[in-house]
């Protein structure tokens, strides 16, 4: 009766496998400076994925990668917390005249062409970002520099430790997950503005929620425990996180540096060679959003399936799909991520006529799209996600 749902998981894999094909199907970072190290390259992406919501992922990689790679490259040169002090004047939070706070650059964007393309970003050179959410996203970052500090400001140097401390069981990737989740988004509740004013109060409750956290991290039947809470009841709600630690294990770009990082904190090359692995891949959640959720998109796929009539979000189903059926998918869940470029173009634009999903038993209309031509972008991948992949023919061709 599901069987349907299989071949669905192979034509997501196929897209998938096209959006990290070539470097401009995402976005890449603005960064402010050609000097960063590849540590802090990593940590300005996971930086730039707190502030995440509710705001044009555009402006987010463009603004927010500028200003946050400023910060990171300039809190480990100086090591200092104060940087996230509103009250001192090189601060990299400053108070606004309506009483609302914005993070601002310390280097000046001396021309940056993607930071000249905005016209309401900049005050006196330096570049400003203000998320939707700041003033928790302000406590999320702080909060997150302040365990780094402990770790030299080294994401990669924290994601090692962790892995080490959990290696030895099979679900390291969740494990790996819920550490990060306990380094930036544990216990932020929700601040106000006027919360980010009192930075010693702050600072003092960061650093006794350090001593709760590496007190889990640190005491295994501690960690089983709250470990245990987190996949019940928030593992699929880590969208930031999940789609993070995403992008250290599959972009082109980020994996890149995610490895020299390791490699740099001297981690073995079998460690590494495991941590991106398909081992590790089928464990990534789908980061469940509205465009992998949508009712259109999402009851063509349940459709005569056991889940048709499901109440539960779509990334528990496809996880609870693949974990009693891995042994004969092609594809694992997170790969149908790449619903936030396919609803939109092929269910949210009615071209069903012209999907492969809905194709499945229909090959001749499928064959309308394909052109099978090596010197062309695949048709199939342009229409459908906006992708642009070279045709590879049709003998090699995973969808055909």
């Amino acid at each position: 009766m599901n069987k349907r749902l299989s071949e669905i998981f192979k034509i997501i894999s196929f897209y998938d496998d096209c959006r990290w094909g070539e470097l401009r199907n995402y976005n890449l970072i603005n960064f402010s400076s050609n000097e960063l190290d590849d540590d802090s390259k990593l940590l300005t992406h996971w930086l730039c994925y707190i502030s995440d919501r509710q705001t044009g992922f555009q402006r987010i990689w463009d603004i927010g990668g500028f200003v946050f790679s400023d910060l990171v490259q300039t809190t480990k040169k100086l090591k200092s917390l104060t940087l996230l002090d509103p009250n001192e004047t090189k601060s990299f939070i400053k108070k606004e005249i309506d009483g609302k706070y914005t993070f601002i650059s310390s280097a000046n964007f001396n021309n940056n062409t993607i930071i000249s393309s905005y016209n309401d970003v900049l005050e006196a050179n330096k570049v400003k970002f203000k998320p939707r959410f700041l003033p928790s996203d302000y406590l999320s970052i702080l909060y997150t520099f302040i365990i780094l500090e402990d770790y030299d400001f080294s994401i990669s140097k924290y994601i090692k430790e962790n892995y080490e401390n959990q290696k030895n069981n099979k679900d390291f990737i969740k494990r790996i997950l819920f550490s990060l989740y306990l380094l930036t988004y544990y216990e932020i509740g929700r601040p106000t503005t006027n919360d980010v004013s009192h930075f010693v109060k702050i600072l003092k409750n960061g650093k006794e929620r350090k001593k709760k956290i590496k007190d889990i991290l640190n005491n295994s039947l501690k960690f089983t425990k709250e470990y245990s809470i987190f996949l019940k009841e928030k593992n699929f709600k880590q969208k930031r996180a999940w789609c993070s630690l995403r992008d250290f294990l599959k972009s082109p770009e980020f994996n890149k540096y995610f490895i020299n990082a390791l490699k740099k904190e001297s981690m073995a090359d079998s460690d590494i060679n495991r941590l991106i692995s398909k081992e590790a891949l089928t464990q990534l959640e789908l980061p469940g959003d509205v465009w992998n959720n949508n009712s259109k998109f999402r009851n063509c796929i349940l459709k005569d399936t056991d889940y048709e009539n499901s109440k539960e979000k779509l990334n528990k189903i496809l996880r609870d799909y693949y974990n009693d059926n891995n042994k004969n998918i092609t594809g694992y869940p997170e790969q149908f991520d790449v619903t936030f470029d396919f609803v939109p173009r092929m269910c949210e634009s009615d071209n069903c006529d012209i999907c492969p999903i809905k194709n499945i038993d229909n090959s001749n209309n499928f064959q309308q799209v394909c052109i099978d031509d090596e010197t062309k972008y695949c048709p199939v991948v342009l229409a459908g996600c906006n992708y642009k992949n070279k045709c590879v023919g049709k003998k090699i061709c995973k969808i055909i």
